[in-house]
């Protein structure tokens, strides 16, 4: 039952924000890349990475001193995903150290950003490390959870 008041309640919301970010020209087919990421000689990582591109609400959970934030969701598109870490597009930059919760149509999770770079002016690359994973479950919809306030 939890998973359909989820998925249902997750429907709704993507269907009622507004959705500004503007994927590069060049990327047209971004949502039809789907699989292994390419492999580079003189890559550091340790995990690999799988590119997966959905639509996800993503809320902010912890900003920095200087750049408060609004409490209503924004949209994101996902980029890809490793075992320890996330990557998304978003239509406003985010800064290294903030802290966000992003709602997918399987899961959700808690990320800490550690970069962004910008595309252009209505789209922000966003790498980040995951500190939590959680199964669908409508405390993902809540202004705080729990799970925020121990993060904090």
């Amino acid at each position: 039952m939890l998973a359909v008041d989820y998925q249902t309640k997750l429907e709704q919301l993507l269907h009622s924000m507004d959705w500004n970010i503007e994927i590069p020209v060049e990327w047209s087919d971004y949502f039809t890349q789907t699989g292994n990421l390419s492999i580079y000689t003189d890559d550091q990582r340790h995990n690999q990475r799988l590119k997966i591109r959905t639509c996800g609400a993503m809320w902010f959970e912890k900003s920095i001193p200087i750049r408060p934030r609004a409490t209503l969701p924004v949209g994101v598109y996902t980029r890809d995903f490793s075992r320890h870490g996330a990557g998304f597009l978003s239509s406003c930059e985010i800064y290294p150290e903030e802290l966000v919760r992003i709602v997918l149509p399987t899961f959700w999770m808690q990320l800490k950003v550690t970069r962004t770079r910008r595309l252009n002016k209505k789209c922000y690359e966003v790498g980040a490390v995951l500190l939590t994973q959680h199964d669908p479950d409508v405390d993902a919809f809540c202004s705080s959870s729990p799970q925020t306030r121990s993060m904090a």
